[in-house]
């Protein structure tokens, strides 16, 4: 995506992930799987305790030498002024591919409530849940959705079109 900085691309959803306001780990390990399905970027993403989880983007999360993009205050990561710098070239970079329709995602994604994401990885990737030890919770969150009439959810890439639509 960009080559000013000696990233790769997993280190970019992490900081698309983290976003302006920051995110906790959680939260940046769902908005990284769905990411990486859209932008198709390989992660190593396994079932866990939440759903889906990467070790490789936990370890990232905790690398030093990621600390000039992005640090962990509290249990919250954060954006440091150079993260911020380069989430907006990214940002710029995904409007210059004509995706801007990743960044409104992305932005639905960082206001979605943990709960609702959870939810909404759990339906598009059931694969990741056989570990999981909220599932009935989020099991009931999904039929909640589905009874207020939204029936299925559906993603789907098309060269640089993504559409996901809840049905």
């Amino acid at each position: 995506m960009i080559d000013d900085w000696q990233l790769d691309d997993l280190d970019y959803l992490i900081i698309l992930a983290i976003g302006d306001k920051g995110n906790k780990s959680t939260k940046i390990q769902k908005i990284v799987l769905i990411l990486s399905k859209l932008l198709n970027i390989q992660t190593d993403t396994e079932p866990y305790h939440f759903g889906g989880y990467s070790e490789t983007v936990a370890e990232r999360l905790n690398s030093r030498s990621r600390l000039q993009f992005f640090v962990k205050t509290d249990d919250k990561y954060k954006l440091t002024e150079k993260g911020e710098e380069l989430y907006h070239k990214l940002l710029e970079s995904l409007k210059a591919k004509n995706k801007e329709d990743v960044i409104k995602i992305l932005n639905t994604l960082h206001k979605m409530s943990n709960e609702h994401l959870i939810a909404l990885t759990y339906f598009l990737y059931p694969e990741t849940t056989e570990k999981s030890t909220i599932k009935e919770d989020i099991n009931k969150i999904i039929e909640s959705l589905k009874e207020r009439g939204k029936k299925r959810f559906k993603v789907e890439r098309q060269g640089n079109e993504v559409t996901i639509e809840i049905l």
